[in-house]
């Protein structure tokens, strides 16, 4: 009877993960016209080991691969549909993964904007296996603003960007006023 058990398992998770929508991180600073009810979303990644796969749940089921989940810091730009959205879970490689608690790891993509949502900071330890991991959503949102002046200042000089991450910060908002009032002076 376990092996039955197993079986099903296997085949209910391999079929909700398998529903995913594969996303890219956008690599050319091309403001282009959104979907209807689309914004951008916005992730840093910080990690000491390349990450197989993130899955994130909501209004779209969507999954980031190897690709853009690379060791070291790096941040990914992507568009997606608005709406209500949690960081479900890591996988680490093929056959490791850690599920995430609900609550901490909801955020909101807003239509129109880009919606930075934190910098995950994943730090583990263990071989090809992980044995332990820290893992935190952590707000950067300097760091963030000064990728996408560097990276994507046409997208950045076209949508107001906001934080929309755990907790509250209009950072941004201050940021934007105060480049307006430079604006105004020059």
């Amino acid at each position: 009877m376990k092996p039955l058990i197993s079986l099903v398992l296997i085949l209910f998770i391999s079929t909700l993960y398998g529903c995913a929508q594969k996303i890219e991180g956008i690599s050319k600073d091309v403001d282009k016209q959104l979907a209807e009810n689309s914004g951008y979303l916005l992730i840093g990644i910080d990690t000491n080991r390349g990450l197989h796969q993130l899955f994130i749940g909501g209004t779209k089921r969507l999954m980031l691969t190897s690709k853009d989940l690379q060791l070291g810091t790096n941040y990914i730009l992507v568009d997606v549909p608005a709406g209500k959205y949690q960081i479900d879970d890591i996988k680490f490689s093929r056959y490791s993964r850690l599920e995430l608690e609900e609550g901490y790891w909801d955020f909101v993509v807003k239509p129109n904007q880009v919606s930075y949502i934190g910098d995950l900071y994943v730090k583990t330890s263990g071989s090809w296996y992980v044995s332990s991991a820290q893992v935190l959503l952590e707000n950067r949102s300097t760091s963030a603003l000064l990728f996408l002046e560097r990276e994507f200042p046409n997208i950045l000089n076209s949508r107001e960007v906001r934080y929309s991450g755990p907790g509250e910060d209009k950072f941004f908002e201050y940021a934007e006023q105060l480049s307006k009032a430079e604006g105004d002076v020059l």
